[in-house]
C-alpha cells in the first residue's frame, strides 16, 4: 500500500519523536510476456534433400554398319524351245515324227528295224524327214502337216505332246487334204511284238500303197 505525504505527516505528529521509516512496497509484479511462438511445440526443421543428379550414362559411339550390295547376275530370257528338231529331207514327202532322247533320235536312220519297214513301202531313210518333238510344247498335227506340205506322217510313240491326242486312236489313218498320217506305237515296242508288226504293215499299206 503506497502512502500519501498527508499521511506521512500524520503519522509523525502522531508517533511525536520517533524516527518513522517508510518501508516501500514491492513493485507489483509486472506480467511476463511469453511469445506464443515460444510454447509451440518445437518444430525440427528437415535438412534439405540435395536433388539427385542423375547419372550420366555414357553411350557408346555409334559402329557404323557397311551394308554390302549384291549385284545379282542378269539372267537372260531362254531362248524359246524348238518346237521340233529335224533330221534328213522328205524327197516324198514322208515325214516320221517321234519324242525321244537326242542320243537316240540321231541313230534313227540307221535302225536296222525302221529301214526294213521303210524298205517295205518302197522308201529308203534317205529320202524321209526325221523330226523330234520338243516335250515342253504342245504340236499340232494338222499345222505340221500344211507347213511341210507333207504327204505322209507317221507319229511314233505314246504319251506324244500332240494337241488333241486323247481323241486319236492308234493304227488309224486320218486325212487332212492331201496329207495322211497315222498314231503307232514306239518303235521298240512294235519290234518286240508281231501283233504290232501285223497293224503296223495294215496300216501303211493304206498310206503308202493304196490311193483312194
Amino acid at each position: 500500500m503506497s502512502s500519501s505525504p498527508a499521511d506521512f505527516i500524520f503519522l509523525q505528529q502522531l508517533y511525536g519523536q520517533d524516527t518513522l521509516y517508510v518501508i516501500p512496497e514491492p513493485a507489483s509484479e509486472e506480467a511476463i510476456s511469453i511469445p506464443l511462438a515460444s510454447l509451440a511445440s518445437p518444430v525440427t526443421a528437415e535438412a534439405p534433400v540435395p536433388e539427385s543428379t542423375p547419372e550420366k550414362v555414357e553411350t557408346p559411339d555409334p559402329v557404323p554398319v557397311t551394308v554390302q550390295v549384291i549385284e545379282e547376275p542378269v539372267v537372260a530370257p531362254a531362248a524359246p524351245a524348238e518346237e521340233i528338231k529335224w533330221l534328213g529331207e522328205a524327197v516324198h514327202g514322208t515325214y516320221l515324227l517321234f519324242e525321244v532322247p537326242e542320243s537316240v533320235f540321231w541313230q534313227l536312220p540307221q535302225h536296222p528295224f525302221l529301214q526294213k519297214v521303210m524298205t517295205a513301202v518302197g522308201l529308203n531313210t534317205d529320202q524321209i524327214k526325221f523330226g523330234n518333238m520338243s516335250p515342253a510344247l504342245e504340236h499340232d498335227v494338222k499345222k505340221i502337216a500344211a507347213e511341210n506340205v507333207a504327204r505322209h506322217i507317221i507319229l511314233f510313240g505314246q504319251g506324244l505332246p500332240i494337241a488333241n491326242l486323247s481323241r486319236m486312236e492308234f493304227y488309224r489313218m486320218y486325212r487332212l487334204g492331201e496329207s495322211r498320217f497315222v498314231l503307232v506305237d514306239s518303235l521298240e515296242d512294235i519290234e518286240k511284238s508281231v501283233e504290232l508288226k501285223k497293224k503296223l504293215w495294215d496300216v501303211l499299206q493304206k498310206i503308202f500303197l493304196q490311193q483312194n
